[in-house]
């Protein structure tokens, strides 16, 4: 969706406008530091949180179930 923002018109016809269009275009796609390169990364280190967290929660299943299986076995005396 970020192309849709990288068509960056009405700036004028004279060359100092052109160039403050394609400055900003390049913001938006394309540059150095747009805004679809920073989109990207975040996306990708929220990605990189759920699946750790996913994992948190994997372990705390498995070690949950373990216990359980432990405790269950134990004679406890009356």
């Amino acid at each position: 969706m970020c192309e849709r923002i990288g068509d960056v018109k009405g700036m004028g016809t004279f060359q100092s406008g052109q160039d403050l269009a394609a400055k900003f275009s390049k913001k938006a796609v394309g540059g150095e530091d747009s805004l679809e390169k920073s989109l990207n990364s975040h996306i990708q280190v929220v990605t990189e949180m759920r699946d750790f967290f996913q994992q948190c929660v994997d372990r705390y299943g498995e070690v949950d179930d373990s216990n359980a299986s432990a405790l269950a076995s134990v004679d406890t005396p009356r």
